[in-house]
């Protein structure tokens, strides 16, 4: 729970939602390469 409150905080912060934008976007990132369909050459 003390995570949650801290991270709440940081989101106040102009710092912290530049963090935060960076984090959701390298976290889509990473969910939309991992379900994508590759292509193997076997």
């Amino acid at each position: 729970m003390g995570a949650i409150l801290d991270v709440v905080e940081m989101l106040k912060e102009p710092a912290g939602m530049a963090i935060a934008v960076v984090v959701i976007a390298a976290g889509y990132f990473f969910v939309k390469w991992v379900f994508a369909e590759h292509n193997e050459d076997d």
